[in-house]
């Protein structure tokens, strides 16, 4: 590109009308650079936009129905009131959890051996473990190859080696000696 300007440059120097002299001078080649100076004007357009509008009122906020926060569930000293996580008359709660998803309570019978009671908050299914014992961290529950571990910060399920579920506990109390 850059000989092809040259060659012109050339051309438009040997054809100009001012000949004061027969030799030829060469003029080395420009590089191909866009400045202001070197580009074309730019033919000026007036488009003819309408004034700026108010824009229309926000329509008003619509009143869907929401749920209600369903409000936290009552505890005593069997565990939740109403609900399938409690302990019987004759077994006493030495811990109880709630998180986002589940209520626990494990509670101790007259013979020492602890019981897990769970429910499932989203639709109230329940589990029964009679297979309970107690570990560093809080205390841990087997049904078959799952194992709930349940302690002061989290509710953790295992099925066989796999980690189903790891929920942090929003609410816990431990029973006073």
């Amino acid at each position: 590109m850059a000989s092809i300007a040259t060659l012109v440059i050339l051309f438009v120097m040997l054809n100009s009308s001012n000949e004061q002299s027969g030799e030829v001078r060469s003029v080395p080649a420009q590089p191909q650079t866009f400045s202001p100076q070197s580009q074309p004007p730019v033919p000026q357009t007036r488009l003819d936009i309408p004034p700026p509008q108010a824009a229309p009122p926000p329509a008003a906020p619509s009143s869907v129905p929401t749920a209600a926060p369903s409000a936290a569930p009552v505890i005593d000293e069997l565990g939740f009131v109403d609900s399938e996580a409690r302990c019987t008359d004759d077994e006493q709660a030495v811990a109880i959890a709630r998180t986002e998803t589940a209520a626990v309570v494990i509670c101790r019978d007259e013979q020492g051996d602890y019981v897990y009671q769970g429910v499932r908050l989203s639709d109230g299914a329940s589990l029964r473990l009679d297979d309970v014992r107690t570990i560093p961290a809080g205390f841990e529950a087997r049904n078959g190859a799952t194992t709930y571990r349940l302690s002061a910060t989290e509710l953790v399920v295992i099925d066989g080696e796999t980690l189903f579920s790891r929920d942090p506990v929003v609410e816990y109390r431990e029973a006073r000696p």
